[in-house]
């Protein structure tokens, strides 16, 4: 979910990709989606996406959609074709790494054990009680979210989770293959709530801020850098030959482990610091103008 950092001149930015050639070796371009590939309100340029989605594979590098949110969201943004050119992604890792597919095949699905989600969501039943937390469960098996939630908040949450089923309660997760909660307070995240997640789930799951209202929790070591791991062996290819774009805490990881990695100018300051090379807002399409730059 989006990053809501405005650019201030008091932050130490990287260097700007736009006077920056295209890394030597490039064969892999990796994005985030909300506050990196999407502008604010979910949408992104088809048409001057397209001849860059054409160009990527002439010059043997592939497109992969590297995200928190569920995997079939995330592939509809590319659905068909523009002027001629198929928009779909050689690769889509979900669920923050958890999820890898390529093509019609997942090569990774991740699952969190049943006894460790049942507290995870005692934990966030309790403050949802105090004041509010609202969760979806999500992973290999869909989305879950709780039919008690208000109407606007299950369209909030659909938005990111379109494939999902409706739960009384708890224990209507067992069974079900979950490896990610994603919790949303439309205020902002309540730091309480975070230090409580830590102090319950020890290091057992990771709560890692996706924006200004939400945070993932997620199965250790599943995170963009491990998908993206599993992508390279896949295609036989080094960390170095990676391009990586991203806005928020939990792109950190896949910022620092590729060889070029790009912050957003609307990045958090995690993201900023993770980075190589900086590219305009993700407002002003920076993710496209970058790839023209780089591929024009």
């Amino acid at each position: 979910m989006a990053s809501d950092t405005s650019l201030r001149t008091d932050r130490v930015l990287p260097p700007s990709a736009l006077q920056t050639p295209r890394p030597e070796g490039l064969a892999l371009v990796a994005v985030d989606m909300d506050g990196t590939f999407l502008r604010p309100g979910s949408t992104f340029d088809r048409a001057r996406f397209a001849p860059l989605r054409e160009a990527m594979p002439r010059e043997g590098v592939r497109f992969v959609v590297a995200s928190g949110n569920q995997e079939a969201q995330l592939l509809g943004f590319f659905e068909g074709e523009e002027g001629g050119v198929a928009l779909a992604p050689d690769a889509v890792q979900s669920e923050n790494g958890s999820i890898v597919r390529v093509g019609d095949e997942r090569l990774i699905e991740s699952a969190v054990d049943g006894e460790t989600l049942s507290h995870l969501i005692g934990v966030l039943e309790d403050a949802d009680a105090r004041g509010g937390a609202s969760w979806v469960a999500s992973g290999p098996d869909g989305a879950f979210i709780r039919s008690s939630e208000p109407v606007e908040m299950r369209d909030y949450l659909a938005l990111y989770f379109p494939q999902y089923e409706a739960v009384d309660s708890a224990s209507d997760l067992a069974g079900r293959r979950v490896d990610k909660v994603s919790i949303v307070q439309r205020e902002g995240i309540d730091p309480a709530l975070l230090e409580e997640l830590v102090t319950a789930l020890g290091d057992a799951m990771v709560p890692v801020t996706s924006g200004h209202d939400s945070v993932d929790v997620i199965m250790p070591g599943r995170h963009k850098a491990f998908g993206l791991d599993v992508l390279l062996e896949h295609w036989g290819l080094g960390g170095e030959q990676a391009a990586d774009f991203g806005d928020s805490a939990n792109d950190v990881e896949m910022l620092r482990a590729a060889g070029t990695g790009v912050a957003m100018s609307n990045a958090s300051q995690p993201a900023l610091e993770a980075a190589d090379l900086l590219a305009p807002s993700n407002a002003e399409d920076g993710v496209l103008a970058v790839l023209e730059h780089w591929f024009g």
